[in-house]
C-alpha cells in the first residue's frame, strides 16, 4: 500500500519556463494510471510550482499550466476529468531553500495529493 501511494504521490519535474511534460517524467504519470484505474474512488489534486525567477502572476500562471499539462495527460489516458484536480502555488512552497540551478530544478515541479478514497487502495 506504502508503494501505491508513494506512486500516486510521485512529483514530476520540468524544465526553466516549460509546461511542457518530459518523457521521464511520462513514465512517472505511466505508473500512475493503472492504480487510479484500479482504484476509481481516488480523487487528486495536482498543484503546480515555480523556481523564484519570474513575477508572481506569470509564476502563478506557469505553475498552473503545469498542473494542467499533467492532468491533461492523465485524462488522455482514461482517467475522469472529475478525479483530478489543479491548484497552482506558484513560487510560494519551494520544495528547496537557495537561489542556484539546483533548487531552481527542484523548485519546478507538479506534485499530487490523494484528496479521497486513498485509505484503502487496491493494487492494479
Amino acid at each position: 500500500m506504502g508503494a501505491l501511494r508513494a506512486t500516486l504521490t510521485a512529483t514530476v519535474h520540468f524544465d526553466l519556463d516549460q509546461s511542457e511534460l518530459r518523457p521521464a517524467d511520462k513514465s512517472i504519470l505511466d505508473a500512475k494510471i493503472p492504480i487510479l484505474q484500479a482504484n476509481t474512488g481516488v480523487n487528486i489534486r495536482i498543484s503546480g510550482h515555480t523556481d523564484e525567477r519570474g513575477s508572481d502572476e506569470y509564476n502563478l500562471a506557469l505553475g498552473q499550466r503545469r498542473a494542467a499539462a499533467a492532468k491533461a495527460y492523465l485524462v488522455q489516458h482514461g482517467i475522469a476529468d472529475s478525479r483530478v484536480e489543479t491548484i497552482s502555488y506558484g513560487e510560494e512552497r519551494p520544495a528547496a531553500q537557495g537561489s542556484d540551478e539546483s533548487a531552481w530544478a527542484q523548485n519546478r515541479r507538479a506534485e499530487f495529493e490523494i484528496t479521497a478514497g486513498g485509505q484503502m487502495l487496491k493494487k492494479p
